[in-house]
């Protein structure tokens, strides 16, 4: 049996793609980050990183949704780097691990090789998993394995084990070096009524920026308020071509943020998913295959990989402002 999961639009657009084409066949499909799929699917927090709960959780949800009868598992996931990855990997009833690329980290050569592991209280973690005696009776989980858990190398792209089963990608620079790569096409959608007027914005990480600069800081104060500058500017130059700016969240942002926190940048455009109602597209699928004006990239992200790959550099505006 497939199981698919999928936590941003890429993940989700390669995904759909294997559906179309028979290479996923009836998956049970795993959303994170607030994502969704058309029919049934699990939805979880994340893959849970390196922490247990969220990532038994994640194990729970998924094998409540399986078949009552013992089925072999093929697995689609982004990466094998954290804990969820080594349970996987561990799990007799997971035949094969396939990756699916998910950005910029898909393209790093060194995440096929060891990563820095990070310890967890593996007699914890066994508590966790024999009090859902069903979870490690369908998964195939021993107790042995679990309590040797942190001697496991974390590997995010882990060609060399037993159940590698391939990888797909859409930029020709994700997963070097490892075999058994295909690359799939996806097809730019088009289809925006009055094409002319929208200019869509990819804002950056800022969660991510919070953490790393500390969430009272300075800096991160200081990041903030330039942002809000920045988009002060940019909704006046895109009025001034008589069109209108679309705020688009990095996916960890659009699932985590404060709605209320999240309000004050829809004063400057339109939500990236009101504007996807109106104009009745898949709000899913990546944005750089709908024909906006101009995209506009607010920091390093893979978002302008996507665009250069699916509309060309000439219609990309990258902006570096932390």
């Amino acid at each position: 049996m497939d199981i698919v999961y999928l936590h941003s639009p890429i993940t989700y657009s390669i995904a759909r793609q294997l559906q179309r084409e028979g290479e996923v066949r009836a998956p049970l499909v795993v959303c994170g980050r607030g994502m969704q799929w058309e029919g049934p699917y699990v939805s979880v927090i994340d893959d849970g990183i390196w922490d247990p709960a969220r990532t038994v959780a994640f194990l729970e949800g998924m094998v409540t949704a399986l078949p009552a009868t013992f089925t072999p598992l093929r697995i689609f996931v982004p990466h094998t780097g954290f804990l969820l990855g080594k349970l996987l990997k561990l799990a007799a009833a997971v035949q094969t691990v396939c990756y699916l690329e998910e950005g910029n980290t898909s393209c790093n050569p060194q995440l096929a090789a060891p990563a820095q592991n990070a310890a967890v209280d593996a007699t914890a973690l066994l508590h966790m998993l024999q009090a859902r005696p069903m979870l490690m009776q369908r998964l195939g989980l021993t107790p042995q394995a679990i309590l040797q858990i942190n001697a496991m190398a974390p590997i995010w792209f882990d060609a060399r084990s037993p159940k590698y089963g391939g990888a797909y990608r859409v930029s020709p620079q994700a997963f070097p070096g490892l075999p058994g790569v295909r690359t799939v096409s996806l097809e730019p959608q088009g289809g925006l009524r009055e094409t002319e007027r929208h200019w869509l914005c990819f804002l950056p990480n800022i969660i991510n920026m919070v953490a790393r600069c500390g969430q009272h800081s300075e800096e991160a104060q200081r990041n903030l308020h330039g942002l809000m500058s920045s988009l002060r500017t940019m909704q006046a130059l895109v009025a001034s071509q008589h069109a209108r700016l679309v705020m688009k969240f990095h996916p960890i942002d659009e699932a985590n943020l404060n709605p209320q926190f999240k309000q004050q940048f829809y004063g400057f455009g339109l939500s990236y998913a009101s504007f996807a109602a109106q104009q009745a597209i898949d709000a899913q699928l990546e944005p750089a295959l709908f024909d906006f004006t101009r995209f506009i990239v607010i920091n390093e992200s893979a978002a302008s990989r996507y665009v250069e790959l699916f509309q060309g550099l000439d219609f990309l505006i990258s902006l570096n402002l932390f």
